[in-house]
């Protein structure tokens, strides 16, 4: 499993927070696609497809969208511990981080620490 698994790409967080103000949210959705492919790639399995998740929240009403969050958030932190990086939050923190708008920040913060501080399998400090 450690050997399918690679990193994902390091964003500046602030970028992430603010880009999307700045995009009417159009970058938001670039940011999503993007993240989703990283926890995939980081992860070592198909965990998200980001045109299912991104239908099932529009059928449901955003049902989907919020249940998505949640298990974003799970794997960020399941990221950060496969990776041996110690997670600046747990995931309910983060999802609620999420909820009030500043998640994708501690979000993209989360994942860049696992990419550039982490290695697949858990030994800190990179290949």
């Amino acid at each position: 499993m450690e050997s399918s698994m690679q990193r994902g790409e390091v964003r500046n967080p602030l970028m992430v927070l603010f880009l999307p103000m700045l995009t009417c949210g159009i970058y938001g959705f670039i940011w999503m696609y993007g993240v989703v492919d990283d926890i995939n790639k980081g992860l070592g399995r198909e965990e998200y497809n980001f045109v299912k998740e991104i239908l099932l929240s529009i059928v449901t009403c955003g049902a989907w969208g919020i249940w998505f969050s949640w298990r974003l958030c799970n794997s960020v932190v399941e990221i950060q511990n496969t990776w041996g990086v110690k997670p600046q939050f747990d995931a309910p923190i983060l999802f609620v981080l999420l909820l009030i708008g500043v998640g994708p920040f501690f979000i993209q913060q989360g994942l860049n620490e696992a990419w550039e501080n982490g290695s697949p399998g858990g030994a800190a400090g990179g290949f």
